[in-house]
């Protein structure tokens, strides 16, 4: 901080908290390299794996895809080490700022069902986790000539496609009065990230084979440099659900026209709309970078956002949260700062635009009273999050 560096100048001791803050910082940084480890060794050897098949098999291989598939695994196991994404520091206060609101939109924030990384590394630690990782890296090794995978752009587990069809099945019961209303006059988005697309996808089916699309922005990307927060689909490709998540959409797919129905069954790619993804997120981007600009394409007058004063958004535990600590007021105490949304989880807020100052960059504010669980609400066990200075 500011003060340290000015005590370490002047050649006075630091706080006791100063210590503290700093060990706990170095003990982080030391587990993290523990855990990207194993994961950078996987990464690389699943790598010198595909090339070695590609080398010896007599079968003739899409070489376009093998290019993609490995420079995803380097790129993985180099953003595991030197990404510095979930640093940043949080924006100004909103809570302070005496700006007049020029715009307001009710946001609905969808967390995505279960994934096969949540199942492998998220459940309860025991003897079944070992087998978990077992049976996720044999099918790993299934997946190299292809362009698939468990752990980049992790799909959604048996449990996770449940969750989904949990918030599908909410629209047809009385309990989703709210959501339907909402959803009737809302422009969807996603994360570029399969897993949030496909819980979307098969949650909101009825409104996709209705010819309503589901935008792809590239900040809705989850905060983290784990291998599963990197998209497979490259820029301006909708992200290719796997085959348990297709059928998942195709058993949703009962509301709408018949025709728009069976032709969203067959492929659930139709509805995805690619224009503003642009690509995986870089080695040296942050998270912060990322909620402003969906903060600006949330209320830009270019963007399709315009349309609707509502926005579904399909996304991430993490970015949620992080989302909820920069924009509440500071002084505000809610759980969506220190918990995560569950899987499959629904919470609604509205979002207010503060007039712009001189400096022409307009500030934003959630309404605090506003915030309100749908479906599922925040996990109980909660968890503290460090930003960079």
């Amino acid at each position: 901080s500011a003060r340290g560096l000015v005590e370490r100048r002047v050649g006075r001791p630091m706080s006791w908290h100063h210590h503290l803050s700093i060990f706990v910082q170095r003990i982080v940084a030391q587990a993290g390299a523990m855990v990207a480890f194993p994961v950078i060794v996987l990464l690389l050897w699943c790598m010198s794996v595909m090339v070695m098949i590609a080398v010896l098999t007599p079968v003739r291989l899409e070489w376009p895809i093998m290019r993609r598939k490995a420079a995803l695994f380097l790129y993985g196991a180099a953003y595991v080490v030197l990404s510095r994404d979930p640093a940043f520091q949080l924006p100004p206060d909103p809570g302070r700022s005496t700006a007049p609101v020029v715009a307001k939109k009710r946001i609905v924030f969808v967390r995505h069902g279960e994934s096969a990384w949540n199942e492998c590394f998220n459940r309860p630690f025991g003897l079944s986790a070992f087998v978990r990782v077992f049976l996720a890296i044999l099918r790993e090794l299934s997946l190299l000539l292809c362009l698939d995978s468990v752990f980049i752009d992790s799909p959604l587990s048996s449990e996770g496609l449940e969750q989904a069809r949990l918030v599908e099945q909410l629209l047809d019961g009385g309990p989703g009065d709210e959501l339907r209303r909402l959803c009737e006059n809302a422009v969807f988005v996603s994360s570029p990230l399969r897993r949030a697309a496909a819980t979307a996808t098969i949650g909101f089916a009825r409104y996709f084979g209705a010819g309503r699309p589901l935008w792809i922005l590239s900040c809705l990307q989850e905060i983290s440099r784990n291998v599963d927060t990197l998209a497979l689909a490259a820029p301006h490709t909708p992200p290719r659900l796997s085959f348990e998540e297709m059928a998942g959409v195709a058993s949703a797919a009962r509301a709408g026209s018949a025709t728009a129905m069976s032709a969203l069954s067959r492929d659930a790619s139709m509805c995805l709309q690619a224009s503003y993804h642009f690509g995986n997120k870089a080695l040296d981007s942050d998270g912060a970078a990322r909620l402003s600009d969906f903060c600006q394409w949330a209320f830009s007058a270019s963007s399709p956002a315009t349309t609707q004063q509502t926005l579904i958004v399909a996304g991430h535990s993490l970015w949620f949260r992080t989302f909820f600590q920069a924009y509440l007021p500071h002084s505000a105490f809610h759980e969506s700062k220190h918990a995560k949304i569950v899987n499959g989880g629904i919470v609604t807020f509205d979002m207010e635009m503060l007039q712009a100052e001189e400096r022409g960059l307009p500030e934003y504010r959630i309404v605090t009273s506003s915030v309100r669980t749908i479906l599922g609400g925040f996990e109980q066990k909660k968890a503290t999050r460090v930003f960079g200075r």
